[in-house]
């Protein structure tokens, strides 16, 4: 494989800010990169003048010209593309925060993320990463694979992160809570990944009925009653549905 160090420093920067709800400083991104000061205020200067990153008081952000690259994503990509208009309209149907979630590896990225007027605020900005057996997306998705394939994509994993003390801490946890999320049709995550928050997903399958991503909304705890969960879940299946059925 070819090695372009300056690409791979700038994809890494790149990432480091699509990751973070906050601008970050120069010297902030040099130390937990690992990448020498001056180059990255190099390369900050390149990306910025190409408006991939913008320059504020607290440090630097991701630029115009990111976004303007995640929509022409979006309109090449089918599943995003079609899944859109539907994230959209579970979100105001809920009224909570909803998501179309893909695995990539052990972690889940957010590829789509709608708020009503009267979400509450998580950690799912598009791009973002999660371990996926924290995340009722990634849990879903994960529970609709054959055990060999989760097994794969955790083979790398020595010890199970914890964002809030809660969660499955080793394999044997993490297998039951799959076959429970296989029965029920539904993953549900209750402040595994923000406290005071809970998530419903369901899984969306291609036309050969491989599991390809996770729908899920986020509700308060404030709202976690029996019949409000209940009615949520079922949205969530109905538009895991929806996006599966227009997929094939």
């Amino acid at each position: 494989m070819a090695e372009v160090p300056a690409l791979r420093r700038a994809v890494a920067i790149l990432r480091a800010l699509a990751g973070s709800n906050r601008p970050i400083t120069a010297g902030a991104m040099a130390r937990s990169l690992s990448i020498p000061r001056s180059s990255i205020y190099e390369i900050l200067s390149v990306l910025e003048e190409l408006g991939l990153v913008a320059k504020t008081g607290g440090g630097y952000m991701l630029g115009a010209g990111v976004s303007e690259l995640g929509s022409a994503y979006v309109r090449a990509n089918p599943l995003q593309r079609l899944s859109a208009p539907i994230i959209r309209q579970l979100a105001e149907a809920t009224r909570g925060t909803a998501q179309l979630a893909v695995l990539r590896g052990w972690e889940t990225v957010y590829v789509l993320k709608e708020q009503s007027v009267e979400s509450v605020a998580v950690i799912t900005a598009t791009g973002v990463r999660m371990p996926a057996y924290l995340t009722a997306t990634g849990r879903a998705i994960m529970s609709a694979l054959p055990k060999r394939d989760v097994l794969a994509l955790l083979s790398g994993e020595d010890v199970f992160v914890s964002r809030t003390g809660a969660g499955p801490t080793s394999m044997r946890q993490l297998l039951s809570q799959l076959a429970e999320t296989r029965q029920q049709g539904f993953a549900l995550e209750r402040g595994e990944i923000t406290p005071g928050v809970c998530t419903v997903a369901a899984p969306v399958f291609d036309v050969l009925d491989r599991p390809v991503a996770g729908v899920g909304v986020s509700i308060p705890d404030a709202e976690q009653s029996d019949a409000r969960v209940s009615e949520v879940r079922d949205r969530v299946k109905a538009a895991a549905d929806t996006i599966t059925s227009r997929l094939r």
